[in-house]
């Protein structure tokens, strides 16, 4: 339902107006009536409706300065002109205002339903990229207000559920150009910090709670089958006005959670993690910290080695979430600058961290991802020659040939016979991309090429031949790569063929 307020300071009219509205365009609900400018202008800065219909000529401001008033204060508002005058002039005026359509007197009821049409469409546009933005800032902790939640999240009740896949994102920055939203046209709500992740926001109309975990795994399963997910989910239906505090718990109770190479299903309120670095745990790990000291001073690099890998194979068979370990190799990585030992300086080392708890799927590939970050090492033939353009150059070849099956980066890294560690060193140097960024953009690259040359194939094709299961997920990576929904893309393929 969107909001109009009407602007008009003849009665007549007025009635008209709104009588059209009412009987004909059951998607809009009149907010307020204005018999003149500055009543309209104090209403809409008040009332934020989706639409303003004004007459241009009212007393001040008319029509025209009241829609650049607007626009300048409420970009998101649109705006339908109607005037009795066609005058040239007041036309380019409205248009310069921004204004969505200009429509003459008398106003015919088609007319101001296929005004109104257009006008929803656009609305729904704007709300769309609003909703999105407003997620965004929510995942990364900020408040909003509660007038704009329910605007722009009009259900009256939603499930929450959040799904990770892997391991958690990485924290010491944020880059809003990796976030991942559903598309426009889909009932559910999702938005992701990256392509790994997707928060779920469901009406409750269309699920019940009962249903909720079942289906969220089988999301999980089916977008990433070679890896393992997080699923935190809320049982209980929310309104929006609480849906700041329920992200905040999905996001706590991941943060909580996330452990490596075990899949989750984890209810809000029931069995989530708590803090585990107390009493017995804490003096353990102290243990292990003032060891790794004491080795590292004393240059016992073998044994120090050792130490680190049976440290996480002890925190990973506890099953220590994945901010545990994180923040045991913090320590570690501290230590080691101490004693001058880390192999990398302390920004490379913080990036191929993040890397690193992102992609592995068990502790042995931990351990060896991060012995090779913190001391160098691989002295083997394959690694002497893997950092050259031509050992990358057969590296991209064999992503190219295989990118229709879901290729991961341990598969890779198997073929190939180096660590992980060292293939993120690789395509770092060589693309300035991570290996799953890279491996994203050359799969949308081939579906723009396929979507191309087939205009006519269907999406879920393509998604599977670019090594997607899941054709909603394919969609959004889509749009997140390019900026448009695969149908957007097919209609501009099809629109430039036809001008040809």
């Amino acid at each position: 339902m969107y909001t109009v307020l009407v602007a008009e300071d003849e009665p007549l009219a007025l009635k008209t107006i709104c009588s059209i509205i009412e009987k004909h365009c059951k998607d809009y609900r009149i907010l307020f009536q204005a018999e003149n400018g500055a009543e309209a202008l104090r209403m809409i800065r008040q009332l934020k409706p989706d639409l303003v219909i004004s007459d241009i000529k009212m007393p001040r401001p008319n029509g025209v300065e009241l829609a650049a008033i607007v626009r300048e204060e409420l970009p998101d508002i649109c705006f339908i002109i109607i005037s009795g005058y066609q005058d040239f002039e007041f036309t380019q005026s409205a248009i310069r205002s921004g204004v969505t359509d200009y429509l003459l007197k008398p106003v015919m009821p088609d007319t101001l339903k296929n005004s109104l049409s257009l006008a929803a469409q656009r609305i729904r546009r704007i709300q769309y990229r609003a909703r999105n933005r407003l997620l965004g800032r929510l995942a990364r902790g900020e408040t909003v207000d509660n007038d704009r939640m329910k605007h722009y999240f009009p259900y009256d009740r939603y499930y929450g559920a959040l799904i990770r896949h892997n391991g958690l994102p990485r924290r010491f920055y944020i880059d809003s150009r990796d976030e991942v939203y559903s598309d426009i046209d889909e009932q559910y709500i999702v938005f992701g910090r990256d392509e790994m992740e997707g928060l779920y926001l469901i009406p409750e109309e269309f699920i019940s709670g009962g249903e909720l975990a079942s289906y969220m795994e089988r999301i999980g399963r089916a977008q990433n089958p070679s890896g393992y997910f997080t699923l935190i989910y809320d049982g209980s239906c929310f309104p929006a006005t609480l849906m700041q505090e329920k992200i905040r718990e999905l996001y706590r109770a991941l943060d909580l959670n996330s452990t490596l190479g075990l899949n989750q299903s984890i209810e809000l309120g029931k069995g989530q993690g708590e803090d585990k670095l107390q009493g017995n745990d804490r003096q353990e790990l102290e243990n292990v910290l003032q060891r790794i000291e004491s080795l590292s001073g004393a240059g016992r690099l073998d044994t120090l080695r050792n130490e680190i890998r049976a440290a996480n194979e002890k925190w990973a068979a506890e099953r220590k979430p994945q901010l545990w370990m994180e923040n045991f190799i913090r320590e570690v990585i501290s230590i080691l600058r101490r004693y001058d030992i880390l192999s990398v300086p302390l920004n490379e080392c913080e990036y191929f961290l993040g890397e690193v708890f992102g992609t592995v799927y068990d502790v042995d590939s931990l351990n060896d991802s991060l012995l090779e970050i913190f001391f160098g090492g691989e002295e083997n033939t394959v690694s002497q020659k893997a950092g050259s353009r031509e050992y990358f150059d057969q590296i991209a070849r064999y992503l190219d040939v295989h990118i229709h099956e879901p290729l991961t980066l341990q598969e890779i890294c198997d073929k190939f016979s180096i660590s992980q560690a060292y293939m993120s060193r690789i395509f770092r140097k060589y693309t300035s991309n991570s290996f799953n960024k890279y491996l994203t953009e050359r799969r949308m690259l081939r579906a723009r090429e396929i979507f191309s040359q087939e205009p006519d194939i269907y999406i879920k094709e393509v998604a599977q031949m670019v090594g997607y299961t899941d054709q909603f997920y394919f969609s959004r990576i889509f749009r997140t790569y390019t900026g448009k929904s695969p149908t957007e893309y097919l209609k501009e393929v099809e629109q430039f063929k036809g001008d040809r």
